[in-house]
């Protein structure tokens, strides 16, 4: 379910650590032009450059790949996702996707299902 956002993340998370381009391809072994190629999703770097990338940035691999859904909710909700079950997150999951209209029908669902018990 979780959303590649690879290309975003890292320019995200370099800008944020300060570097330049150049800067991280000299950390990794490439060229400030592929890192640019990274960053614009023309190309993608091996598994084993992302891993690289992820200690140099300091952040998690799934961090740097994916959308950061949980870590949205987290700050929103004042909660961590990381103590839910994989049902639970899978539900936040899909009720964000959902339009309004629809979060307001599923919400009259689950209060007349709670209110049975």
């Amino acid at each position: 379910m979780n959303k590649l956002n690879f290309a975003e993340n890292l320019k995200k998370y370099r800008e944020n650590k300060g570097l330049s381009k150049e800067e991280l391809g000299a950390r990794i072994g490439v060229s400030g032009v592929t890192v640019g190629y990274w960053e614009s999703g023309r190309n993608e770097p091996r598994m084993g450059k992302v891993d690289h990338i992820a200690q140099i940035l300091d952040v998690t691999i799934d961090d740097l790949l994916f959308e950061n859904t949980y870590k949205e909710i987290e700050k929103k909700l004042n909660i961590d996702t990381a103590e839910l079950s994989e049902d639970k997150r899978k539900a936040i999951e899909l009720i964000l996707s959902l339009p309004d209209e629809e979060v307001k029908m599923f919400n009259l669902l689950m209060e007349r299902s709670i209110k049975k018990d």
